[in-house]
């Protein structure tokens, strides 16, 4: 587990495969499936929150994010090949494969709805520390499996696939390991007349990424409120005070607080470095 640290704070990156047990005589498919079974992605907005503040700006940030679309409620996600049937995944072609798709554009992922009324599209953001492969000769994601034991011995945990430069491009990113992502709030819409959803733009991007540790706090705290309530109801004492704000909460929100305050403060250095190059000698 690495530890990360700046001047008011600190934050921990943990390897995204240490629910993987062992295996001996090396990856196959078997085990592969095997493993997928038995793990899924986070989802929930103050999960989404805490992982987002582990970036030091909003544009790494930015390159980290997904969006992933389908015709059913979007919660934890696993890849498609583990199951039961192709309704469970609601959208795309219906193809099962070793991997979730996502898409760096949000209008884009919100077409895949299948044959849906309605349809649903989340953001999901890769954590930070995920290894990523890109490899532009696959287009589709089921041509995957025919390296899949590969990637799983190399230890990636998402691959992007084509050409994301092309007109036409989907923009996929396959997602590996469903346990290095985590999964925020979906948004729903009715699929006939649906106007377009575009991706978040860098302004909104930039607003997010500086307000999250406040909407953070806000969720953690509200979340904690709720299971104190529970906690009471059911053995007659709420949780202690001292218990809903931890000192790891409290490392990860300075520490992001710290990295806001600097990119603000390079960001006004550069607006009056702009101004004063501008200005008539």
């Amino acid at each position: 587990m690495a530890i990360l640290k700046n001047e008011k704070g600190s934050i921990e990156l943990g390897s995204y495969r240490d629910w993987m047990v062992k295996v001996r005589g090396g990856w196959t498919k078997k085990k592969i499936e095997s493993h997928l079974g038995r793990g899924s992605s986070e989802a929930s907005e103050i999960s989404f929150y805490r992982e987002m503040l582990k970036y030091d700006t909003p544009e790494e940030f930015r390159s980290n994010l997904f969006f992933h679309g389908s015709g059913r409620y979007i919660s934890r996600l696993k890849p498609s090949i583990v199951l039961k049937n192709t309704e469970d995944f609601g959208g795309g072609s219906g193809d099962k494969y070793y991997g979730i798709s996502v898409s760096t554009d949000k209008d884009i992922a919100s077409n895949f709805t299948g044959a849906s009324r309605s349809g649903n599209v989340a953001p999901v953001l890769l954590k930070r520390g995920a290894i990523v492969e890109t490899i532009a000769d696959i287009f589709d994601a089921t041509e995957i499996e025919d390296i899949i034991v590969d990637l799983w011995t190399k230890g990636i945990d998402a691959v992007v696939i084509g050409n994301h430069d092309f007109k036409h491009s989907e923009k996929e990113v396959v997602i590996l390991n469903p346990r290095c992502i985590v999964v925020g709030k979906p948004e729903s819409f009715m699929v006939f007349g649906k106007k377009p959803m575009p991706s978040p733009s860098k302004d909104d991007i930039v607003e997010m990424w500086s307000n999250g540790s406040e909407k953070y706090k806000v969720l953690s705290d509200k979340a904690w409120e709720i299971h104190s309530e529970r906690m009471e109801a059911k053995y007659g004492n709420p949780l202690p005070e001292e218990n809903k704000w931890p000192n790891s909460k409290n490392e990860l929100f300075q520490y992001h607080k710290c990295n806001v305050e600097k990119y603000e403060a390079v960001t006004l250095a550069l607006k009056a470095s702009k101004t004063k190059s501008s200005k008539p000698k």
